[in-house]
């Protein structure tokens, strides 16, 4: 829930001002920190400017932030509540792309469009907390809901967040299971940011199935008469679609394009239009048991 600020408090912002606390606050909220200098470098202000904001937005929501003094970077407090309205679209838009972040990205259309609608929404503090983490590299204390399981504690090193096309999760090491495994991040009830560290085995570098990457041969499925229509629509050169993708990550992609990965293209769907020729490219990938139709060794 946003804090409750009067009519009289935003009407004294003029609409620049607005975008630069609002971007303010994004750093808070999802990166953890921010600096003076990271509001002139966004909005090509000077130090003076940049000053009076942070000056403005304590005085709508002190109890926000806590400046550093070793660092001197405002941090976010545990008393934070967001001022501001974030949309969890533009959120993954900018820590997903880098795209800029205010008020200007209303989420409207320049043209008439339709796109499938989000169904997997992560909620926003629970977000945060996880990308917090990421950003400063600690570790985080979640309560977890998973279908083997139920719920139970864990204290995790999250790395990355990854989108599948269909939900949203963060790459981590868990210390209950001792490996690095797929959270979703809808099925996170409760997050808290701990000031430690990973150990260098719960690190990035150690996971090996994030850090390989494997080549998949993508070619129009041998089932439908016209290649051509699948070379067109999936961009092929000579017949096929070279993709490079982390082995964590492949059975996501192959299973988000409904891949064939049977040996022998046997899926029989209209929907398929691809089928994976080097099925070989596989072995190995933990997350090959996502894929249609493999059939792993």
């Amino acid at each position: 829930m946003t804090q409750s600020i009067t009519e009289e408090q935003l009407a004294a912002l003029s609409h620049n001002q607005r975008e630069r606390l609002t971007y303010l606050e994004f750093c808070l909220y999802f990166l953890g920190e921010f600096r003076r200098a990271d509001l002139m470098a966004r909005f090509s202000i000077a130090s003076a400017m940049a000053t009076r904001d942070i000056g403005q937005y304590k005085l709508l929501a002190e109890h926000n932030l806590e400046l550093h003094q070793p660092s001197k970077a405002y941090r976010i407090s545990r008393q934070f509540v967001p001022v501001f309205e974030h949309r969890l679209e533009q959120v993954m838009g900018a820590l997903m792309q880098g795209e800029g972040y205010g008020v200007e990205s209303t989420g409207e259309a320049m043209l008439p469009c339709e796109y499938p609608s989000i169904l997997n929404r992560p909620q926003l503090p629970i977000l945060g907390a996880v990308t917090r983490a990421i950003r400063a590299q600690k570790l985080l204390r979640i309560r977890y809901h998973s279908a083997s399981s139920g719920e139970q504690e864990r204290v995790i090193a999250p790395f990355a967040i990854v989108d599948s096309g269909l939900r949203w999760h963060t790459r981590a090491f868990d210390r209950l299971r001792e490996s690095f495994i797929d959270l979703v991040i809808t099925r996170i009830v409760n997050a808290e940011v701990l000031d430690d560290y990973p150990k260098k085995h719960e690190l990035p570098t150690a996971d090996i199935q994030w850090n390989r990457v494997v080549e998949l041969e993508l070619v129009p499925h041998p089932a439908h008469n016209d290649a051509a229509i699948a070379e067109l629509d999936y961009g092929m050169a000579n017949g096929v679609l070279n993709v490079h993708v982390r082995a964590a990550n492949a059975g996501y992609m192959l299973r988000r394009w409904f891949v064939d990965c049977s040996p022998n293209h046997a899926l029989q769907d209209e929907a398929c239009r691809l089928w994976l020729r080097n099925g070989i490219a596989l072995y190995g990938v933990e997350s090959a048991k996502l894929a249609p139709g493999y059939d792993g060794p």
